[in-house]
């Protein structure tokens, strides 16, 4: 499934510890923090982080699981495959058309070529993540498929809900869609730009347009120099991409807090725990997990987020997100 439908289903120095407050991207919760200020180099550890969350984001559209059963039913859709074995175009077209149309599936654009010559092609017209296959029957290849289950606004939305900064999508230079009004022309990546009354650092991150050719993703991180180490800096900002995340799953009770389990692990590679006094709502995990600070678990040293989510009637418990180290 992928991340979009997972949601949608919901909708060596010391440590110490100290409270980072930013009003644009942290939550004010207590996080480790390192002796030394991060300075000028506090964008880049940012954008590192956003960088790795909205690349893991676009790898599950490209080879998640959802795409990988949606790609396996266009293979083995028989309707499509007689039509193209008794050659009607307008059965080829039908075939796939009500693929695309298919309830329940996340097929958003599926275009069928055979020696160059387009029979088919049903979809949004801005979509991304093409994936593409043959299509076979009897041993022998009848045709090439392209198909896509992400549109260049779903991935734009997941990437700026989850990492809660702005992101613009560009093609061959020119703007598509995204979050910053008016958009600035597209920018270099690491250039400095200025929009919506702020000067940001742009971070490029390069995805695929369908059926081919390259489409620009553009983060934009605040050019700010905290006075925080870069450990607090990257903590901080991978809690905040929990806390996002978090939002879209409210109430976090029950379900919905083993769907921000799923979710975190697929978009950060890192671990989420519930506990509420000595219970262990959701994962394993070492007996004590600190607040804030590091926690040695797995052979590894992982950095900890953690906070006390507001639910109404039972209470949620404690979530401890471990971090990707480093």
């Amino acid at each position: 499934m992928t991340i979009l439908a997972l949601i949608g289903l919901a909708l060596a120095a010391a440590v110490v510890v100290i409270a980072v407050a930013d009003p644009d991207r942290r939550s004010g919760e207590a996080v480790a923090l390192s002796v030394g200020s991060c300075g000028p180099a506090t964008p880049a550890t940012v954008a590192a982080v956003d960088d790795l969350v909205a690349s893991r984001i676009y790898a599950d559209e490209l080879h998640g699981r959802e795409t990988g059963l949606d790609a396996a039913r266009v293979r083995g859709y028989a309707p499509l495959l007689q039509a193209l074995q008794t050659g009607e175009p307008g059965a080829v077209r039908a075939a796939v058309h009500a693929l695309v149309y298919m309830p329940h599936w996340h097929i958003v654009r599926l275009r069928v070529v055979r020696n160059g010559h387009v029979l088919a092609d049903v979809g949004g017209p801005y979509v991304t993540a093409p994936v593409s296959g043959a299509l076979r029957a009897h041993g022998r290849t009848l045709a090439r498929y392209v198909m896509s289950v992400q549109d260049d606004l779903g991935v734009q939305k997941l990437i700026t809900r989850f990492v809660g900064a702005p992101v613009d999508l560009y093609r061959g230079g020119t703007f598509v869609m995204g979050t910053l009004t008016p958009a600035p022309p597209a920018p270099a990546d690491g250039a400095r730009v200025q929009a919506a009354g702020r000067t940001w650092i742009a971070h490029d991150l390069a995805l695929r347009a369908f059926p081919s050719g390259p489409l620009q993703a553009t983060v934009f991180v605040p050019a700010t120099s905290g006075g925080s180490s870069c450990s607090a800096v990257r903590i901080a900002t991978w809690g905040s991409v929990a806390r996002h995340v978090a939002a879209r799953l409210q109430p976090l009770t029950g379900a919905h807090l083993r769907d921000l389990a799923d979710v975190l692990h697929a978009v950060t590679g890192g671990r989420v725990l519930v506990r509420s006094g000595g219970h262990r709502l959701i994962g394993g995990g070492p007996a004590r997990i600190p607040a804030a600070g590091a926690v040695r678990y797995a052979g590894r040293s992982w950095p900890v987020y953690s906070w006390q989510p507001r639910t109404t009637g039972r209470p949620a418990g404690r979530i401890y997100f471990l971090a990707p180290p480093g």
